[in-house]
């Protein structure tokens, strides 16, 4: 069974990954709704006087913390509130002093990814009773990647405000990439 496992998430890795390109190539859905930045060099220029470390940031920002009284959390509450309906709100990943761009080591990143999820999609199939049909096994590999992206792609919509295309683009493309996986790796992956 474990070489079952092994030549099912192989094949699994290289097939979502195929099959991610193919999305991110040709169809422009994992990047609908990305836009570039209106005046960009200003943005910047304001971004690297003022914020000087690595982070993830949530603007507007909020200060709550233990160890306030209810009555200060309450206050605090209020003006984040107000804050976040007059806008901007957002959120930010940051890096002051910018990084090298490496497309190959990114590639690279992202292969190994797509085996590591093919690797465990295949182990889940494999304890899929003796004689669950192909479709079966196919549809079980397309759950997981629903389950997926509504634990990821579909929080950071709601809680984050994701654009709601990118969402859907990035979702639709990422369920059917692993379509393509389930299709290439039941065959191979089954008691």
């Amino acid at each position: 069974m474990a070489k079952r496992i092994i030549l099912g998430g192989l094949i699994g890795g290289v097939a979502v990954f195929l099959a991610l390109s193919v999305v991110h190539m040709l169809t422009g859905l994992a990047e609908a709704g990305v836009k570039a930045m209106p005046e960009e060099d200003a943005v910047m220029a304001a971004m690297r006087s003022s914020i000087h470390e690595p982070g993830f940031y949530f603007f507007p920002g909020t200060s709550m913390s233990a160890g306030r009284t209810k009555e200060q959390q309450d206050a605090e509450q209020q003006r984040y509130q107000q804050k976040f309906e007059q806008g901007p709100n957002g959120v930010l990943i940051y890096h002051p002093g910018g990084q090298a761009f490496s497309f190959g080591k990114l590639l690279i990143n992202q292969f190994v990814l797509n085996l590591v999820e093919a690797f465990l999609a295949a182990g889940v199939l494999a304890f899929l009773p003796a004689g669950t049909s192909y479709g079966t096994r196919v549809f079980v590999v397309v759950l997981m990647a629903v389950f997926a992206v509504m634990g990821t792609n579909a929080e950071y919509w709601n809680w984050y405000g994701f654009p709601g295309r990118y969402t859907l683009g990035y979702s639709l493309g990422s369920v059917l990439s692993w379509v393509a996986a389930g299709l290439a790796m039941a065959p191979f992956v089954k008691r």
